[in-house]
């Protein structure tokens, strides 16, 4: 044992001797982050391991993207020339971002630089909403291009880091797919969607090929949020006879496993969900971040430990009655990003 972990030791021991009682482990701590001039809302989609965060404010008039400073301080990411709104779902370790540029014709995927640059990305053809959600350290970008406003008819794609796009398809007889997530290896996740509108979690390969995830007992269908080494984030709706369904948070594992993350404790049947995975980092890989319906039946933000271990974050404290809070992305130092009660926060573990 070192100086410093017997040294530790002794003054724990000496605390508990004289009868004074040890100082408890702080929990996680929210903090708002600021929103663009004359907004009233926003939301944050995505947190690099610098602490960067991104997703959207409002300006009084529409919602643009936005990125917070590891400080807290924001900065108005723009529109495509002659657009009126935007959004940013993710940035990676560089600072690139990618998201959506809006008008009232459609959505055109985007990306910018580091040093704020927009930049729009192929469409698929005939298609006039394309949004892009996740990007790897290598540029590439996964999303999905639709014909019109409904998820029903859009396409998973994934765009190389010059911009062009390839759809990456569906399951066998399904009519629609959705790309939520990319790992540093060009794997991305999302969905496929059957006929009568089920999904079904899958994962692509860098080839392109599709394979559906794993299902728990009773699971009738499912979605996968985000990948990170191998380990993917998302929801099954299981259903339970007398009980009726519920979405469950899971992870599938590297391995090809699923692990039913439940929700938080004391709320046995509770819906849950995942949205993020770390690779690893204080909180260990495998870390999980999203939402369940907490003890007061309000939805919260929630944080899985690698274990599986469920940790309510908590709200806002002005947060209003019937409001909701979650986690959306969660970096390796173990800052986690999201909303409360219809603002961008940031939670410290």
């Amino acid at each position: 044992m070192s100086i410093g972990k017997k040294l530790g030791a002794f003054v724990a021991a000496g605390v508990f001797a004289l009868g004074v009682p040890a100082v408890a482990e702080a929990g996680p701590t929210v903090t708002a982050l600021a929103e663009l001039p004359g907004g009233s809302g926003s939301g944050a989609w995505g947190v690099n391991n610098h602490g960067v965060a991104v997703g959207w404010s409002n300006t009084g008039t529409s919602a643009h993207a936005v990125r917070w400073a590891e400080n807290g301080a924001v900065t108005d990411l723009g529109t495509l020339p002659g657009d009126t709104g935007s959004r940013a779902t993710a940035i990676a370790w560089d600072g690139t971002v990618v998201g959506r540029s809006s008008s009232p014709k459609g959505y055109r995927a985007v990306r910018w630089s580091p040093d704020g640059a927009i930049t729009e990305l192929a469409s698929l053809p005939g298609t006039t909403y394309c949004t892009a959600e996740a990007v790897d350290v290598h540029g590439f970008v996964a999303g999905h291009c639709s014909d019109d406003y409904s998820a029903s008819t859009g396409r998973a794609v994934r765009w190389a880091p010059d911009g062009t796009v390839t759809e990456l398809g569906k399951l066998p007889g399904d009519v629609a797919s959705r790309a939520l997530g990319i790992s540093y290896e060009k794997v991305v996740v999302g969905w496929s969607s059957r006929p009568d509108g089920s999904t079904r979690a899958v994962r692509w390969g860098e080839d392109g090929s599709v394979t559906e995830l794993p299902s728990l007992p009773g699971g009738a269908q499912s979605d996968a949020r985000g990948i990170n080494n191998g380990a993917i984030a998302g929801r099954i709706w299981v259903y339970t006879p007398g009980r009726g369904g519920v979405h469950h948070a899971v992870r599938w594992n590297a391995d090809g496993t699923v692990t039913d993350l439940g929700a938080l404790p004391g709320t046995s049947g509770a819906p849950s969900e995942a949205r993020a995975v770390t690779a690893g980092g204080v909180h260990g890989a495998g870390t999980v971040v999203g939402e369940s319906r907490n003890a007061d039946g309000r939805y919260t933000a929630a944080h899985w430990s690698a274990n599986g271990a469920a940790v309510d974050l908590g709200a806002l404290p002005n947060a209003g009655a019937g409001t909701i809070t979650f986690a959306t992305a969660v970096n390796a130092p173990g800052v986690v990003v999201g909303s409360s009660g219809g603002h961008a926060v940031r939670w410290t573990i």
